[in-house]
């Protein structure tokens, strides 16, 4: 609402990018979403429908800004369950912060305190859009 987008910040960007080639390469990772269009919502909306999984997450500080945020040079990864801390590592290796935010499994999308929608309305709901639109 207003204001100017934030400044990209190109070495957070290259540490990022690194960093999820490096995990996807070794094995750490089961997925990665950058949050550039429509934040971690719609991040977690489209993992869920290509994943067909749903997941459960906690926010923390204000869900529209945790939600909706563009911020540059930010990704939302599934990490292999036994590979947290090769994961933890391989983000101190190349200086990128990370947060764990919930868990994936289940057949809803679940954001604590905010919404729980469930993958069959999450389906219906992304499939009738565009023929509800131009019919």
């Amino acid at each position: 609402m207003g204001g100017l987008p934030p400044t990209p910040d190109l070495d957070a960007e290259r540490r990022l990018a690194t960093l999820i080639a490096e995990a996807a390469t070794s094995g750490v990772l089961t997925s990665a979403h950058d949050l550039s269009e429509g934040g971690l919502a719609i991040a977690l909306a489209e993992s869920c429908l290509r994943g067909v999984q749903g997941c459960r997450v906690t926010l923390e500080g204000d869900p529209f800004t945790a939600l909706f945020s563009e911020s540059a040079a930010r990704a939302i990864v599934s990490v292999r369950p036994g590979s947290e801390q090769d994961f933890t590592a391989l983000c101190a290796e190349h200086n990128v912060p990370a947060t764990v935010l919930g868990s994936t499994g289940g057949s809803s999308l679940r954001i604590d305190d905010q919404f729980e929608i469930s993958l069959d309305e999450l389906t219906l709901v992304w499939e009738r859009t565009l023929p509800a639109l131009f019919g």
